[in-house]
């Protein structure tokens, strides 16, 4: 079953439209063969498609892309003014741009299943509109569950149904009800959904960090990564408890009337369907490893796009005019959906293609030497490389461009100190802080779109205490991991 949406309206084809799906969709297909191949030439054909893509999709880009489409077009010029093997330098750059965007594309098709599922509608209702007892628990595991398969789709679906479920059948004198829970509900999913980065194989850090740390292990981070999200969302959790507390206290002292809300019957055959899904997903890909030997992301960049037209083909089954109509929205998911999800891809590629460059163009071992990075303890690197992420994407900067380039120096240093695997852990451990921290984070930006809730208050002002109990988590955590 699906929810029904209305057909697209017919849409004009212009020449630009039809270069940037082509684009597009040659770039993943290119790259998959990279992937499964090795061939070079399926590697520059993917690199090929990338710029094509960068030269005709002006329409899609903002701000954000085109700052650091700047940034990447300076450290190319500066590339053929220093003394480095330009050719070999923006091949790697391109290669690991094409491979970003390709991934963020390819995963970015899973929403389109998700977006007329009647069983994601009715798993994201039930979450939504638990008691209070329940609630935070069960939109941070739903935020966080969602996000594995939806990815920031866990974001735009139960950020509006939170707002919805809080203003149906309210009276003014609601409202600063409403407020308090509005918070402490969209700060529940803010941080459910920013820790699943830590170890789900359906996100970039997954796949970007094991590239970049030469040596750090997939699996062993991921564990690693999956024991510091369980507690600190049970940090979450209890914090949320305090901030209810003091909340009630201050409601009761105005006069205000705490309502009581009753559960909502679970949605025992939606959650059925949506369980089907997922178990797909992971079984799809855990049988193209065993097949041909690839690893995780490789092999779930090409069960997405199998999964969700599946998924697509059975929600428009048994509608009248099937064939007809799961037809137009395939071709809607290539003509639309796919050029949609090109900002964000774009914002990933390029930044990725900066860090390479920037290593390039730098000299790790002076580097290293001038801050005597052999004197320094692993330790003390894995908990300034976990703080300076968050913080460097405070001043603006991606922490894709961040882990690019510290990492791509690190890798290229003779005897790189410390274990690889901790600092790729501490790596994804900063980027996941820097979600509920940096108001230039994915998780801030998608909520105040879907919400209209400023980026600021959803990371300052709701969740900078949360984020400073999660660091020193992490960094507990990381001197755990280093003394075992």
């Amino acid at each position: 079953m699906s929810v029904d949406v209305p057909a697209a309206a017919p849409l004009r084809r212009t020449l630009s439209d039809i270069l940037i799906t082509i684009s597009l969709i040659g770039m993943c297909v290119a790259l998959l063969v990279r992937l499964y191949t090795e061939a070079r030439t399926a590697g520059l054909i993917a690199a090929g498609c990338f710029l094509v893509f960068v030269l005709v999709g002006q329409k899609y880009f903002h701000l954000r892309e085109r700052f650091l489409l700047t940034i990447a077009i300076g450290l190319t010029v500066a590339a053929f003014l220093l003394p480095v093997d330009v050719r070999a330098l923006a091949e790697r750059a391109l290669n690991q741009a094409a491979f970003l965007a390709a991934f963020m594309i390819l995963l970015a098709l899973l929403r389109d299943g998700a977006a007329t599922s009647d069983a994601v509608l009715g798993v994201g209702r039930y979450l939504t509109r638990q008691p209070p007892g329940r609630r935070y628990a069960a939109i941070t595991a739903g935020g966080h569950g969602l996000g594995v398969l939806l990815n920031f789709g866990a974001l735009s679906l139960l950020g509006p149904l939170i707002q919805r479920g809080l203003r149906e059948g309210a009276a003014d004198s609601d409202t600063p009800l409403i407020a308090i829970r509005e918070r402490r509900q969209i700060s529940a999913l803010a941080r459910g959904f920013s820790w699943i980065i830590v170890w789900s194989p359906t996100a970039v850090t997954q796949a970007l960090v094991p590239a970049m740390v030469t040596g750090a292990q997939q699996s062993r981070m991921a564990a690693m990564g999956a024991a510091v999200a369980v507690v600190i969302m049970f940090a979450g959790w209890l914090e949320d408890r305090v901030q209810g507390a003091r909340a009630r206290s201050k409601l009761s002292a105005g006069g205000h009337q705490l309502p009581r809300a009753s559960a909502t019957p679970f949605p025992k055959a939606e959650f059925r369907r949506f369980t089907l899904v997922c178990f797909s997903l992971v079984g799809l890909t855990g049988a193209v490893m065993l097949l041909t030997g690839v690893r995780t992301i490789p092999a779930l960049m090409l069960v997405a796009p199998v999964v969700s037209v599946c998924w697509v083909v059975l929600q428009y089954r048994a509608l009248p005019d099937a064939t007809a109509r799961t037809r137009a929205r395939l071709a809607n998911i290539l003509t639309r959906s796919v050029p949609a999800s090109s900002p964000e891809a774009l914002t990933l590629a390029a930044a990725g293609y900066c860090g390479i460059m920037a290593a390039g163009l730098s000299d790790a071992e002076t580097l290293a030497g001038l801050i005597q990075l052999d004197a320094v303890p692993p330790l003390v690197i894995y908990l300034v490389v976990a703080a300076i992420v968050p913080l460097i994407s405070n001043a603006g900067l991606p922490p894709i461009f961040t882990v690019t380039l510290l990492g791509s120096l690190y890798s290229a240093l003779p005897a790189p100190p410390g274990d690889p695997t901790l600092l790729g852990l501490a790596f994804a451990l900063g980027w996941a802080l820097n979600l509920s921290a940096s108001p230039f984070g994915a998780t801030g930006l998608v909520l105040s779109r879907v919400t209209g809730i400023p980026a600021t208050t959803v990371t300052w002002r709701w969740n900078g205490w949360f984020t400073v109990i999660a660091y020193l988590i992490v960094a507990a955590a990381l001197t755990l991991f280093s003394h075992l």
